[in-house]
């Protein structure tokens, strides 16, 4: 079977996985001297858990809660769907672990030449830093699990689904209330982020320079790039 190696895990598991010193769980490697043990492996790895989960979701239509998360990592027959149980192996720690070596020796390589000092590549680290400690703050916030859908407004909920769209005819009741309690997990889900990024901004002075039109600059933007590739066609 083909290893996951999403280049994006890669970035997400060298921004946020830490060295821990000291701890006594088991080494796995040594490389140049440096040890890495299961604790630090483990540490990435949740990292990596972090963008897994939520592509996941996505790829399953609903909110997928921590507890059954684990569980299916865990035990990805337990998914009861063979499509879906094969993608939680590969994202089995067995697996991940090869791609945290190649991680690690990369950012050996980059440390070594001074890559990670480049202006363009510490600005990409920096937004990358921002964005994943956004996002996880949010879904902490969000509190997703506290977000509870009675059988009953499922039910209610997924019998005016099939009126309105005759293909989930065939789809069996099991199935399809899994599926439409996600979506409404999720539409509560965005209904709070809404609030809390409405409380949030109140609490901070935000000025907009009103002599810079950003959509105006875009469409300048592109509009000298298609002059350019114009010209350059003309001169062929």
């Amino acid at each position: 079977m083909q290893k996951f190696r999403p280049i994006a895990a890669l970035l997400v598991a060298v921004i946020i996985a830490s060295a821990c010193k000291g701890d006594k769980s088991p080494w796995i490697w040594k490389i140049e001297g440096k040890t890495v043990t299961l604790k630090d492996l483990d540490a990435a790895y949740s990292g990596f858990g972090v963008l897994m989960k939520d592509q996941l979701q996505q790829r399953m239509g609903r909110f997928l809660p921590e507890d059954e998360f684990k569980k299916f990592l865990e035990d990805p027959d337990a998914t009861g769907n063979p499509q879906l149980a094969e993608m939680f192996k590969s994202l089995g720690k067995d697996l991940f672990a090869d791609q945290y070596q190649d991680m690690l020796i990369l950012n050996m390589e980059a440390q070594k030449e001074g890559y990670a000092k480049r202006p363009d590549v510490k600005a990409k680290l920096d937004f990358l830093t921002k964005y994943f400690l956004a996002n996880m703050y949010l879904f902490d916030q969000l509190k997703l699990q506290d977000i509870k859908i009675s059988d009953a407004e499922a039910l209610d909920a997924w019998q005016k689904a099939k009126k309105e769209d005759k293909r989930l005819a065939t789809v069996p009741l099991d199935q399809g209330m899994d599926m439409i309690k996600g979506r409404m997990v999720m539409a509560q889900a965005m209904e709070k982020q809404r609030t809390l990024m409405k409380n949030a901004k109140q609490k901070y002075r935000i000025d907009t320079n009103k002599d810079f039109d950003i959509a105006e600059h875009v469409k300048k933007s592109r509009e000298e790039a298609r002059k350019k590739r114009e010209e350059a066609l003309l001169k062929k």
